[in-house]
């Protein structure tokens, strides 16, 4: 499973929504939702001094 994965999982929980049987718009607005998440974790993750990505 993808770090992208895991966190749509993860949004998708939180906003109480089964993907297998919602409405698409529902997946729409859960995809974007996810976008979000994602661009928050990444800037999370380089704020770290630790951290580093890696290259390739």
């Amino acid at each position: 499973m993808s770090s992208h994965d895991a966190l749509r999982r993860w949004v998708a929980e939180r906003m109480g929504v089964d993907v297998e049987t919602a409405d698409p718009a529902v997946v729409a607005y859960l995809d974007e939702v996810t976008g979000i998440v994602e661009a928050g974790y990444v800037r999370f993750l380089l704020g770290l001094a630790k951290y580093r990505p890696l290259v390739g």
